[in-house]
């Protein structure tokens, strides 16, 4: 039994000098592709490196609706869009929620997709927001500089979306579920404007939820020019009109108590980014 003990320690000792030394395994055969294209590069220089976002714009259908008809974005498309979301979005936020703020409510992950979302009932969705984590925009195919107010929705609903993850994080004020309680309804989609700035409501698909009554009208806000958003409300009745402020009230106050941020300020400069936006030319 001595002489197995004493066998086996040198046995051990001997494979412990083996692994110290050092062999040549040949080559290896895991291949590491850290190169970047210049779209990669500029991605990570603006959204990843400083925000720790993602931009998806490669096709993978594990991340979108089997059910729909969907096309990857244009790789011209890519970099013009993305400037203008930082310049729009990103960058007034951070101006005047602060860096911390982005770098904690930003979105991890944005998706761009070519196509239009068409659903079965004739409406079409224009982008999507999941638990705060993730956004996917559509229609990035459509982008150009000349068309203004093609560019203004796609803003809109990035804007829209942001607003929905901000209020997941902290809701809006109870007391906004009271203004018109009555007014929602699945059928949005026909409901004219008119009638919905009537009723008191920015947009017809604000009718849609109480959560996209809110959101509507923080996009709205922030992709129109304060005098641009004015006359929007005016072409409402009376009452509507008087609704409306009510509304705008509670998001300036949410806004400002929230997250310490002067929502008139901010629309004030992102509007100055769309017009500096529009006077690009397009390639």
């Amino acid at each position: 039994m001595k002489l197995y003990k004493y066998l086996f320690l040198i046995m051990l000792a001997t494979s412990f000098v083996a692994c110290d030394k050092e062999e040549d395994l040949g080559e290896s055969n895991i291949i590491i592709d850290d190169t970047k294209n210049e779209i990669d590069q500029w991605i990570y220089d603006h959204f990843t490196k400083p925000y720790n976002v993602e931009i998806k714009y490669e096709w993978d259908d594990t991340e979108l609706e089997n059910s729909k008809v969907l096309t990857p974005p244009s790789l011209e498309k890519i970099i013009p869009f993305l400037e203008v979301l930082l310049e729009a979005w990103v960058e007034p936020y951070a101006e005047f929620g602060g860096e911390d703020f982005v770098k904690k409510m930003i979105p991890k992950q944005i998706i761009l997709v070519g196509s239009q979302n068409m659903n079965t009932n004739g409406t079409m969705v224009q982008g999507t927001a999941e638990g705060g984590r993730k956004v996917v925009l559509y229609q990035i195919n459509e982008f150009t500089y000349s068309n203004w107010s093609f560019l203004k929705r796609l803003m809109h609903i990035m804007h829209h979306e942001f607003g929905h993850i901000l209020h997941q994080d902290v809701l809006y004020p109870e007391e906004f579920k009271q203004v018109t309680p009555g007014g929602y309804t699945a059928a949005w989609m026909n409901v004219s404007e008119e009638d919905a700035l009537d009723e008191g409501f920015i947009s017809p698909y604000s009718k849609n939820i109480i959560d996209d009554d809110w959101v509507e009208i923080i996009a709205y806000m922030l992709t129109n020019s304060k005098l641009e958003y004015d006359t929007h409300i005016q072409r409402g009745s009376y009452q509507g009109q008087a609704i409306l402020r009510v509304k705008e009230e509670m998001v300036v106050n949410y806004y400002q108590n929230v997250w310490d941020i002067d929502m008139y300020a901010l629309q004030e400069r992102i509007h100055e980014v769309f017009e500096m936006v529009r006077l690009r030319e397009d390639n």
